[in-house]
């Protein structure tokens, strides 16, 4: 392999020793640098000026700096995996006892083993696997959207329950770690129970009174439909969703038929998610009394 392929294969970018590896001494590195044909990234890493800088380029430049021994972490990872767009300000790497602890802006070295089942090489960076990159960045970016991030991957069919229940064994007790049995707990199936939790929680709050949960409907021709939350006189009716990953195909079509046969008898529907819920406790109460407001259902 010579340097151009290597940039090529490498969104741009060299580290030192690998310069050194294809015949390229230090003074001839010294003048690429100087004579702008190399621009110095990250110390001992370099990026041809004629590539582009990207956020791939720039968690790439990260790992050549910390070297094979380091590994990838958290939303560094994660994005690494594509499991999201965000990229860290400061990407993070587990490192051995021995590794060099003493980083440049833009990285952390987190003092942390991780066996050689839990990392992968991936397009030439060693990163953590990716169930364990997707719980760890979920955990960083907090409960609503480190959801976004595991649902997500969920519902394309990234990472798996099974997975993500290994990767939250092996979370440990280290910080975060409630957080995470929580996001486990919402993947699992525990995102609809909670938000009707909260649904009810929120509604109580604002003084709206009522309602009676899972109340039983004849539907003609589909028979019988448990509404969620409903307000008989008003003939007014709240479904709640967890999770995407909880709703496959087969149940959306399902969920859409009832809502219509819900309608057609008569009945408002007002839908919530577990997101809505969470971003903005608010919402329910102010739908729900405008609702109201308008009496019951003609």
């Amino acid at each position: 392999m010579d340097i151009d392929e290597l940039l090529r294969t490498q969104d741009g970018l060299v580290g030192h020793d690998q310069a050194r590896e294809l015949g390229i001494d230090r003074f001839a590195i010294h003048r690429l640098v100087r004579s702008g044909a190399w621009i110095v990234v990250r110390p001992r890493v370099y990026r041809a000026a004629h590539h582009a800088q990207s956020p791939r380029s720039d968690l790439r430049s990260a790992a050549l700096w910390a070297g094979h021994g380091a590994t990838m972490i958290g939303v560094g990872a994660a994005a690494w995996w594509n499991l999201t767009d965000r990229v860290p300000e400061r990407v993070a790497f587990a490192v051995g006892p021995g590794g060099n602890h003493t980083t440049p802006p833009g990285i952390v070295a987190v003092r942390r083993p991780v066996g050689a089942l839990n990392r992968e090489q991936v397009d030439g960076v060693w990163v953590v696997r990716r169930s364990f990159a997707a719980l760890e960045a979920a955990v960083e970016l907090g409960l609503v959207d480190g959801a976004r991030l595991l649902d997500r991957a969920l519902q394309q069919k990234r990472i798996g329950i099974a997975a993500l229940g290994d990767a939250r064994e092996a979370f440990g007790q280290r910080h975060g770690a409630v957080l995470a049995r929580r996001l486990v707990a919402l993947a699992e199936g525990g995102a609809r129970s909670e938000a009707e939790r909260d649904a009810i929680r929120q509604l109580r709050r604002a003084g709206i009174t009522g309602w009676v949960p899972n109340l039983p409907v004849q539907l003609p021709g589909f028979g019988t439909a448990i509404l969620d939350l409903a307000f008989r006189e008003h003939r007014l009716a709240i479904e709640i969703d967890g999770w995407a990953y909880h709703r496959d195909v087969d149940r959306f079509r399902r969920d859409g038929l009832r809502q219509n046969e819900v309608v057609v008898s008569g009945w408002r529907v007002i839908r919530v998610t577990w997101y809505e819920l969470h971003e903005d406790p608010g919402y329910l109460p102010r739908i729900v009394g405008r609702a109201l407001a308008l009496g019951p259902a003609a």
